[in-house]
């Protein structure tokens, strides 16, 4: 199969990565920095925690399920002219979510402020493969991946920041001048590219690829809630079950699909099942471990925030790392080593009593850094393995899967916390937390722990058993 063509070797292809970086950054900041400001919302505008909690699912579910879409129409239309209309887009909708004058036309900005990040999200690392080539990918992949970091982490601390001194209005406000320097360092540092053209979008198995991801997300979020079997979930994932039979017989079908499903049968059906098991894994120690510290060892949210910050901090450590090794070295043997070191630390995990030990900062710091080690040549793995005109596509079908890593994990984290909590203690484990049996919480957690370690276990071993390796430099 043809892989991206390199760049140019008297091209300066680092003058590329300040708009991208700043365009992902602020698509995954605005994932994160608005969940500080719901308690703030629900108090001015005197609505319930199931209203306010939209504005961040709007944002999450649009941008989810338009990432896929946003990447094939990049292939087809141009990936520059597409990054530049998402984060116009993304601008005015942020200046819109900071004038909103109620909490239903905050939400319906949201929306368009989701399809711009859409736009952006699903062409960073596609218009950094077309600036690098091969034997400096991984380098560039690792610094974007450190980006994609970075807008995580200053989510809360910035919010809280912004709220504390100004209004929660100033978190949108913020993207204005930033989107409209990024908008301008794209015009003048990214190359135009030519748009392959082809067939239009195929607008049926567009809706029904967002329809399913739409109700798979709605699921994934009510399930905690609402309980698993509840009418509104079981009905919820029968849609997505339909939806995407019914985008699997569309596709099958059509002259040119939207998402040909037989390259999902090889290696890059591997990488993006590979994407989801890290992030999801990584989400659930993230959805766990302020619970654990509260409920368990009564830490204050000061100390729960610095515990907290191990595994990220140890992830954007190790992702440039990564990047320059993958280069060297190949992208299996990274992979493999960093969900192998990942396992390790989730052995560690399993071992969390009722007081601190030192499994705890030191499997934190593992997990952190295999999924540093192991991201950034997952991804360019995955980038790798198709055709020039189909970077769109794969970059979008990774941002997708990241994404629906972050809601499976904190889901999945929370349903084996509840159940085995029931088995340990006889009882449900309450929304509150109320009067917690701590033996139980604890024997609840090692068990979760012992199927995450599986779950990266199966992960290090499909990693490991990869057929095509891309050679370093090739």
């Amino acid at each position: 199969m043809k892989s991206a063509p390199s760049a140019r070797s008297d091209f300066p292809r680092w003058r590329v990565f300040p708009p991208i970086a700043l365009g992902v950054i602020m698509a995954t900041l605005d994932a994160s920095v608005v969940n500080i400001a719901l308690p703030t919302l629900q108090r001015q505008y005197s609505v319930p925690t199931t209203t306010v909690e939209w504005v961040v699912l709007a944002y999450l579910i649009t941008i989810t399920g338009l990432l896929l879409t946003s990447g094939r129409l990049a292939d087809l239309r141009g990936r520059r002219g597409i990054y530049g209309s998402g984060l116009v887009l993304f601008t005015l909708a942020s200046l819109a979510c900071g004038f909103a004058p109620g909490i239903h036309a905050l939400i319906g900005a949201r929306v368009v402020q989701g399809i711009g990040a859409a736009l952006v999200s699903a062409n960073g690392s596609a218009l950094l493969v077309t600036a690098f080539p091969l034997e400096e990918r991984g380098r560039a992949l690792g610094a974007f991946g450190a980006m994609v970091g970075v807008g995580l982490a200053m989510g809360a601390p910035l919010g809280g920041l912004v709220i504390a001194h100004w209004s929660w209005r100033w978190v949108f406000w913020v993207n204005v001048p930033l989107g409209v320097l990024t908008w301008l360092l794209l015009q003048s540092r990214v190359p135009a590219d030519r748009p392959s053209g082809g067939t239009p979008l195929d607008a049926g198995a567009a809706a029904t690829w967002c329809g399913a991801l739409v109700t798979l997300m709605l699921a994934l979020s009510r399930g905690p809630e609402t309980g698993w079997a509840s009418p509104l979930v079981l009905a919820l994932f029968g849609a997505t079950a339909v939806l995407l039979g019914a985008f699997a017989f569309l596709e099958s079908r059509a002259r040119h699909p939207m998402l040909p499903l037989g390259i999902l049968l090889g290696p890059l059906g591997a990488a993006v099942s590979l994407t989801l098991i890290g992030q999801a894994v990584t989400v659930a120690v993230g959805f766990h471990l302020p619970l654990y510290l509260e409920e368990v060892l009564n830490f204050n949210a000061e100390q729960t925030g610095l515990w907290s910050a191990i595994l990220p901090l140890a992830v954007l450590f190790f992702a440039p790392l990564a990047g320059r090794l993958s280069d060297r070295f190949g992208a299996r043997l990274l992979t493999t080593v960093g969900m192998a070191v990942t396992v390790v630390g989730l052995g560690l995990l399993t071992r969390m009593g009722t007081s601190m030990a030192w499994p705890l900062p030191l499997g934190l710091a593992l997990v952190g850094a295999g999924q540093g080690l192991f991201a950034v040549p997952n991804a360019s793995a995955l980038l790798s393995l198709v055709p020039h005109e189909q970077l769109g596509i794969a970059s979008g079908l990774q941002g997708t899967t990241r994404n629906l890593g972050l809601s499976s994990g904190a889901a999945i984290m929370g349903a084996m916390l509840a159940s085995r909590y029931l088995k340990h203690a006889g009882r449900v484990l309450e929304g509150g937390f109320a009067r917690v049996d701590h033996a139980a919480f604890v024997g609840a957690t090692r068990d979760a722990y012992v199927i995450l370690t599986g779950i990266a276990l199966l992960g290090t071993l499909l990693a490991g058993i990869q057929k095509r390796e891309i050679a370093p430099g090739a």
